[in-house]
């Protein structure tokens, strides 16, 4: 396969292989953060759930965008 070729493979749009655009949405990391100190603050300061409240925002945050 010709140079040309494979740098068209590698940049396939995400569109094309199935994905919509409200998939690629990725939440600032400052968004995450604000949420994930929102989710803390909520449970009551309760420390050691650092992982389980980023995550969390992150699902919240890329929910809100559909």
């Amino acid at each position: 396969m010709s140079t040309a070729k494979t740098a068209r493979a590698k940049n396939i749009n995400k569109t094309e292989a199935g994905e919509t655009l409200d998939e690629l949405y990725e939440p600032a990391r400052e968004e995450i953060e604000r949420r994930a100190y929102e989710l803390y603050l909520e449970r009551g300061e309760i420390p050691g759930f650092d992982q389980d409240d980023w995550l969390q925002a992150e699902r919240e945050l890329k929910e809100a965008q559909r």
